[in-house]
């Protein structure tokens, strides 16, 4: 990051009367909404930033951030700055790091993937095994399942968003990764599940539901059970989809799972898996990336990687 107190930079790149280095500093302030942040995120001092901001608000005659409380906000200028500026830094950092000449062998780069434990545990770890062969200089940073999936995609805030087209965001391509059922789970053990049960004796039945803590949202299929408007009697919320398993065996509870991470854990736990008896719709998980970020070489690579490890895992 350039030196952006004045004075400091001999011959400032000018566009318009503004100096390109403030953009940087710009969108900093624009996404974080305060100086002392903005300039952690930017390794600056918060003098430095503090001068980035006074002239910034020279250039644009506007107070950008103004307080309130005690906490900053953003003024009605600032508000449409942030997704074009946003947009034009994404942009950028796309035509820098995926420029021509791209070699997974030997190029260094850092992704961050939107995914649930569910994915991971599915394709990312299949992923992971081939980056080690194939890109041992590529990265990968896998953050849980926020409460707007579509916004972190839409700042910039991760590379790759990999979520059920229920959640997608219209702005962005999507391309299906594959469809997957729901299947019934429980102890082998369990004597009522000795046969594939019916529906009442499904709805008769204690329940393992999951609920994302940071979020505080249910996946797809709760809210399609949900739909049937038949009480069901929940006797543990778990945290994330994998660990579910763990909380059916020797117990008389059952849970719907995802068929193929049932099959996974029914690998090396005593788990019988049942077709649902009743019909959900398919669950169509589909990988998204930044509009701006299409032509970036390295990203198409790791999408066309993550294809192929998605196919795998029948």
């Amino acid at each position: 990051m350039p030196d952006l107190q004045r004075g400091h930079a001999k011959r400032p790149m000018r566009f318009k009367g503004l100096d390109l280095n403030l953009l940087v500093a710009l969108d900093a302030l624009l996404m974080e909404r305060n100086v002392s942040a903005a300039a952690r995120k930017l390794f600056m001092s918060q003098s430095a930033m503090s001068g980035a901001l006074a002239r910034l608000r020279e250039h644009f005659q506007d107070e950008l951030l103004v307080p309130q409380g005690k906490r900053m906000v953003l003024t009605a200028a600032a508000e449409g700055l942030t997704a074009p500026v946003r947009r034009l830094m994404l942009q950028i950092e796309s035509t820098v790091s995926g420029g021509p000449g791209f070699d997974p062998l030997t190029t260094r780069r850092s992704f961050i993937v939107h995914a649930s434990d569910y994915i991971s545990e599915v394709v990312l770890t299949r992923l992971a095994i081939r980056l080690a062969d194939e890109a041992p200089g590529i990265a990968l940073e896998i953050v849980p399942p926020l409460s707007d999936p579509a916004s972190c995609l839409e700042n910039g805030s991760v590379d790759i968003l990999i979520t059920p087209e229920a959640y997608a965001s219209a702005n962005h391509p999507a391309e299906l990764l594959y469809e997957e059922e729901h299947v019934l789970v429980g102890w082998s053990g369990n004597p009522a599940l000795a046969t594939a049960p019916s529906a009442d004796t499904y709805f008769g039945m204690s329940h393992v539901a999951v609920q994302f803590p940071q979020s505080r949202a249910k996946p797809i299929a709760e809210t399609e059970i949900a739909r049937f408007g038949r009480a069901r009697r929940v006797e543990l919320i778990a945290p994330s989809f994998t660990s579910v398993p763990k909380f059916l065996v020797g117990t008389r509870r059952v849970s719907v799972m995802h068929r193929r991470l049932a099959l996974i854990y029914a690998r090396t736990l005593p788990l019988v898996i049942h077709p649902l008896p009743f019909t959900l719709p398919p669950l169509r998980e589909v990988v998204q990336h930044h509009e701006v970020r299409t032509t970036d070489l390295s990203l198409a690579w790791l999408r066309a990687r993550l294809h192929e490890s998605a196919q795998l895992i029948d």
